[in-house]
């Protein structure tokens, strides 16, 4: 077959997302903002044929790289997965979001599929040039989406905010990455600290340029993911922009940010035949993460105990859940990374699942403070008992998907001798309990309210299907286990 056909078998899925965001856009001008119900279809009907090439392309064996620049593996994969499948449901909160039907949202999808598209080619290159190119198509995307409701003082304050925090966060990742292009004369990974690469030299020659590199580098990676110091914007963001954008950023944006965080050190410091000196500068790495991650998880947690508003709450819950997976990626090993990915998809069910019940009570009350829930959980008593298992697990306890995540990143901190990590982590999941179950409190331990629930079976279904998943992942840990074992390969080879 021709090398170019064959190329762009490589990356169908990318096509497959570019032409239904296009065909998105150009369906909505025509239905000239009206029914936009329609254009939500048409989103989803993409996602349904990008995940069938994705699992086309889970078969193959062996990785691959396309034009030189994009990686065809199964790291890759899982993040594109992991993305489509968070999509998927942010599209049909959009749909079922009367509020959000108000405002003609079909430029929602073309936006979404463009962010979208951005963490497709991120999260699987090893060329420094396409991850930029890709971060800043998910954070340009990003910024119109959280300032979507022009004439909402919230939403146009978040939009500001995050252009400008995104913005010097980007300024500052670029010139870490200029830097490293200077110390070791390319931008492919790979070829960095393999033993005879730029950065074997270098380290030998002095350390300190390598280091101001990847702290810059880091610290852009660190405002996507939401890691002190770099968390700021994340709950003025998260409240101002509209919910289901919301639900987006703290779900595929977040996991986006991770897998290029992974993909970078997995292939710098973890490849086979990278050289003892990197993979000795590695470690050094590694502490400097776990510090940020003892410090990200206790300032998220102690914050979110002042919230009255639950968007700002689950915002800051965020920026602890952040601090958690940091654990697996600070041990610099598979068993880590592993131990990340594993919790990386928890967070997807149990996060996705407490916005869906955000959603829900937004529309029931016209606000999110924690005070409105007041007595509701006698009046929508699935979605409200559903709620506490999502609560539940982000706490880590049993029987749920996040008490095994949690149980695998102690295990590997315990392991690799980060003993004071995982206590400080042990004792933030009590810290985390406390404003966890204020929530059930104020639902279930309240005067039952005098106002009436509006059913919503769609989305109490969506809600509902994600709690069966949080329990039941969380008995049988096979899948996501093996999953996240298997899209490892970056660090094969």
């Amino acid at each position: 077959m021709n090398p170019y056909l064959e190329g762009l078998r490589g990356i169908q899925p990318e096509i497959v997302m570019t032409i239904t965001a296009l065909a998105a856009l150009v369906f909505d001008l025509l239905l000239k903002g009206r029914e936009s119900r329609r254009v939500g279809y048409l989103t989803l009907t993409g996602l349904a044929l990008t995940s069938w090439f994705l699992l086309g392309q889970w078969s193959e064996a062996a990785p691959r790289t396309v034009f030189g620049m994009v990686a065809v593996d199964q790291f890759g994969n899982f993040f594109k997965l992991f993305t489509v499948a968070a999509l998927a449901m942010v599209v049909l909160l959009v749909m079922h979001d009367h509020r959000e039907r108000e405002h003609g949202v079909g430029e929602y999808y073309f936006l979404l599929l463009g962010a979208s598209l951005g963490i497709f080619f991120m999260v699987s290159t090893n060329n420094l040039l396409l991850m930029v190119l890709g971060f800043e198509l998910l954070s340009l995307a990003s910024y119109s989406l959280a300032g979507f409701h022009k004439g909402d003082r919230k939403s146009a304050e978040a939009a500001m905010k995050y252009v400008i925090f995104g913005g010097l966060a980007t300024g500052i990742m670029l010139y870490g990455i200029s830097l490293l292009y200077g110390l070791t004369g390319t931008i492919d990974l790979a070829k960095m600290g393999a033993s005879d690469g730029g950065l074997v030299a270098q380290l030998a020659q002095s350390p300190v340029p390598v280091g101001i590199a990847m702290v810059l580098i880091l610290a852009g990676f660190a405002y996507k993911v939401s890691v002190a110091p770099f968390h700021f914007w994340t709950p003025d963001v998260y409240e101002g922009a509209p919910t289901p954008v919301t639900t987006f950023l703290a779900v595929g944006s977040k996991a986006a940010g991770f897998g290029v965080m992974l993909r970078f050190l997995g292939a710098i410091f973890l490849r086979p035949g990278v050289a003892d000196s990197v993979a000795a500068y590695g470690d050094r790495i590694g502490l400097l993460l776990a510090i940020l991650a003892a410090i990200t998880m206790t300032l998220g947690n102690f914050a979110a105990l002042r919230q009255s508003s639950l968007k700002r709450m689950l915002a800051y819950s965020s920026i602890a859940h952040a601090g958690y997976v940091l654990i697996g990626v600070s041990c610099m090993t598979e068993a880590g990374f592993s131990a990340a990915l594993y919790y990386l998809a928890a967070y997807y069910f149990m996060n996705l699942g407490a916005f869906g019940f955000l959603l829900y009570f937004e529309g029931v009350n016209g606000n999110d403070s924690v005070d409105s829930l007041k007595g509701m959980g006698f009046k929508a008593p699935l979605i409200s008992i559903v709620m506490v298992a999502f609560l539940v697990s982000l706490t880590g306890l049993p029987p749920t998907v996040g008490f095994y995540g949690k149980y695998l990143l102690f295990v590997e901190g315990v392991n690799q001798g980060l003993y004071w990590l995982v206590v400080v982590a042990a004792l933030n999941s009590v810290v985390s309990l406390f404003y966890y179950l204020r929530v059930a409190k104020a639902l279930f331990l309240a005067k039952p309210a005098d106002r009436e629930a509006a059913p919503a079976p769609v989305l109490t279904g969506f809600v509902t299907a994600f709690g069966v998943a949080t329990v039941g992942l969380g008995i049988y840990i096979t899948p996501l286990r093996a999953w996240a074992e298997r899209s490892l390969d970056v660090l094969r080879g």
